[in-house]
């Protein structure tokens, strides 16, 4: 039982935190205490059985630091010993002189000198004075070895709070007055006890920090030695005061803030902490030199424009390329990026006359004038050459003329000539017979003031035959000069 007290408060000593400690410049400390005391001796043993109101002592103290591991202390604790067990019972008052050495756990080595809890164990030497009470019973005076165990709480800068357990373990079988019945060759007494401990002397310390005021550089906050009594919270180096971010470790160079990505902007300042830019652009990079920070830019790694979200537009349409059906012609979201530069509907690459207003089912160019189509079929129902001959029979060349009239006066209209023949003759001869009467219309009509690019000229022979060549009837059909007029 004895053991499993002092196990019990040795344990209960260990964890610690922070604190405010009994240290070289406060050195010596007094103590009141109350406490309760067990007897262990030939009537019984009472060890763990606390009677708090009928075996109270009391107690005072002084304790003197030595060095980080050891204090010296001396107490004197009075009380009633007595007994509650069986027929024999004895009470004397005692006066406990104790001088214990007393190791510090809180020492630096084994936990940090200035610990939210301060564990102690030591021994040393007692004289304990048994009087009074019992007349049956001699006054004696009784050697011991004191084993004690407990902790310090600090609770301000000159106070604390001792729990302390303390076994006296004598070198006398009589302080009950009876001898050998218990089989031991002595009686023993534990006390626990609480109490305040005050701090006689010592260098004033304003902050509780354990650095004296007198080189303290912040002597009424608390903070550590590294920084000559200053707060540093982020352990930095850089004290509170001077430090943009007390909260958070930082280098010197950026005012006490971090800069994760070491782009010399200060992460709480940095737009893109962890990836480092340019101040230009808040801490953000421009891989593609765009202007344009990646975060924002879908096409980091290709130049660019803000239209574009970053993304090529070749053509300045404000469709980036990657969805721009013809992205080196600019064009509108409407047709997907490409043009209808005469605006019928029919984006250009479609559009066969992407200059006129035409519509679908002639590829975007206009309709020809019904009135223009029912003159050319006058003038191709009229065009006459001189037999095996690329001659134009003169009753056709006022058709011609007319024909000269109406593309003069529609600039934008193209001609196709084609000439054919039938199948007497040779094949080649007759291929360059229909030649020749499409070139001779065509060069009647540039003689006639039109440009030769608006006039295509062809001849097919008699490739292409509308009849049978075996009639007269069909052979007549086949030797022709088409006109087909258009906007192509």
């Amino acid at each position: 039982m004895k053991l499993k007290i002092l196990s019990f408060l040795f344990l209960a000593a260990i964890t610690s935190f922070g604190a405010n400690a009994q240290t070289s410049d406060n050195k010596t400390w007094l103590s009141l205490n109350v406490g309760n005391h067990q007897y262990d001796g030939d009537f019984g043993n009472e060890m763990a059985s606390f009677d708090i109101i009928k075996d109270v002592s009391v107690g005072f103290g002084v304790h003197q630091y030595l060095n980080k591991s050891f204090n010296f202390n001396y107490a004197l604790n009075y009380g009633l010993l007595d007994t509650d067990y069986g027929p024999n019972r004895f009470n004397k008052h005692f006066f406990n002189n104790n001088f214990t050495a007393n190791f510090n756990l809180a020492n630096g080595i084994i936990l940090k000198e200035r610990s939210l809890i301060q564990p102690f164990v030591g021994t040393g030497a007692s004289l304990t004075y048994f009087t009074g009470e019992d007349k049956n019973i001699d006054d004696n005076l009784s050697f011991a070895i004191p084993i004690v165990a407990g902790f310090d709480v600090p609770v301000s800068q000159g106070l604390s709070l001792e729990f302390k357990g303390t076994y006296n373990r004598t070198f006398n079988d009589e302080i009950d007055g009876s001898v050998g019945v218990d089989g031991q060759d002595h009686d023993d007494f534990f006390i626990a006890s609480v109490g305040l401990k005050f701090r006689l002397s010592g260098a004033k310390d304003s902050d509780g920090d354990g650095i004296k005021d007198k080189i303290d550089a912040c002597v009424n906050v608390p903070g550590n030695e590294a920084t000559n009594g200053c707060p540093d919270n982020d352990n930095d180096g850089i004290i509170n005061s001077e430090d943009l971010c007390p909260d958070v470790a930082g280098e010197a160079s950026n005012r006490g803030c971090p800069d994760s990505d070491g782009d010399s902007i200060v992460d709480f300042e940095d737009a893109c902490p962890n990836t480092a830019g340019t101040a230009e652009f808040n801490g953000c990079s421009d891989t593609d030199g765009d202007k344009i920070p990646d975060g924002d830019d879908l096409c980091p790694e290709v130049k660019g424009t803000s239209a574009t979200d970053g993304c090529p537009d070749d053509d300045g349409d404000g469709i980036k390329n990657s969805v721009d059906l013809c992205p080196a012609f600019a064009g509108t979201t409407e047709f997907g990026g490409c043009p209808d530069s005469d605006d019928d509907g029919i984006i250009d690459k479609e559009d066969e006359c992407p200059t006129l207003k035409g519509i679908k089912p002639n590829k975007g160019c206009p309709e020809v004038d019904a009135e223009v189509r029912k003159k050319l079929d006058v003038i191709f129902t009229n065009l006459l050459f001189a037999t095996n001959s690329a001659n134009i029979d003169p009753t056709s060349l006022d058709d011609l003329d007319e024909l000269v009239k109406i593309m003069s006066e529609d600039e934008d209209l193209r001609l196709s000539i084609e000439g054919h023949t039938d199948s007497r003759g040779d094949n080649a001869y007759n291929l360059e017979l229909s030649s020749l009467r499409a070139q001779a219309v065509k060069q009647y009509l540039v003689n006639g003031g039109i440009s030769a690019d608006r006039i295509k000229a062809v001849g097919y022979g008699e490739t292409r035959p509308l009849a049978s060549n075996d009639t007269a009837q069909g052979r007549l059909k086949n030797r022709r000069v088409e006109l087909n007029i258009s906007y192509k």
